[in-house]
């Protein structure tokens, strides 16, 4: 067994192995993490670390480099994530040993933080990670046809690039500084993330106040439930956001989130 960084001719071998993992939500294994090779503006090679037997990748994991904040700071973070093994090399301890190979070169490059979102937490923990316990709130309309309209001076409208990233961008940079664990976010990381969000569709609403965006949100769906996945607003907009998400919350025909025989007023 060989554990080492992705070599530029291994990448399709490495999405036949990733392949084999069984996504909700439509996707197919292979196009879900092909997103992640090609549009991550982070991706190296050396940040893809493969465990190989029989001259083929077995096991994977991959690092996201970013700055994440922390009491204020930027934090240079390494994400985990593409944790995957074929079935029938599992329960040998080859992911732990590429785990811990790929905490190694964090350090060694200047990562002070490593974060990722799992399941198997008592599996992580005993690899070394923490729990970062964080709150979650399941909201529903007790009638979506008695949703909050929305009030003269407010337009509630999809985002559009043109005219909405720069101020959803300053948004998102103030309205993030001060909560731990949120993104640094560059021009290319921005562009990312329109490609990444959606799963594979992304509902990415603004409300303005006189013309003015003053709040943003965006949801999609994860493992089956419609969920708000980045949120952000001006000081003053707390009532803006409180009607975008109301309205978020709508049953809409037809509905570009709403897989097919799910219905939108079951979906949202």
């Amino acid at each position: 067994m060989q554990v080492r960084t992705v070599r530029p001719v291994e990448q399709e071998a490495l999405l036949d192995l990733l392949d084999g993992w069984p996504l909700p939500d439509g996707w197919r294994g292979r196009d879900f993490f092909r997103r992640y090779l090609e549009v991550d503006p982070t991706y190296e090679d050396a940040n893809f670390w493969v465990a190989e037997e029989g001259g083929a990748p077995v096991s994977c994991v991959q690092i996201f480099p970013r700055r994440v904040r922390l009491l204020g700071h930027a934090v240079p973070t390494g994400g985990i994530g593409s944790v995957y093994t074929h079935p029938d090399f599992r329960e040998r301890g080859i992911a732990s040993a590429l785990l811990g190979r790929c905490v190694e070169a964090m350090i060694e490059r200047g990562f002070e933080l490593s974060i990722l979102f799992a399941g198997r937490t008592a599996w992580y923990t005993g690899l070394g990670w923490n729990s970062w316990l964080s709150q979650r709130t399941v909201l529903r309309l007790a009638d979506p046809d008695d949703a909050m309209p929305v009030p003269d001076g407010l337009e509630v409208a999809p985002f559009d690039w043109e005219r909405d990233f720069e101020p959803v961008r300053a948004i998102h940079s103030a309205y993030s500084a001060t909560r731990n664990g949120t993104v640094v976010r560059d021009t290319p990381l921005w562009s990312a993330s329109f490609r990444l969000a959606g799963n594979p569709i992304e509902d990415f609403q603004v409300v303005r106040r006189e013309g003015r965006v003053v709040a943003y949100l965006r949801a999609t769906l994860l493992n089956g439930v419609f969920q708000v996945t980045e949120l952000g607003r001006l000081d003053e907009a707390a009532d803006a956001l409180a009607v975008l998400l109301t309205q978020l919350l709508k049953p809409r025909d037809p509905d570009p989130i709403a897989p097919p025989g799910k219905a939108s007023r079951e979906l949202r």
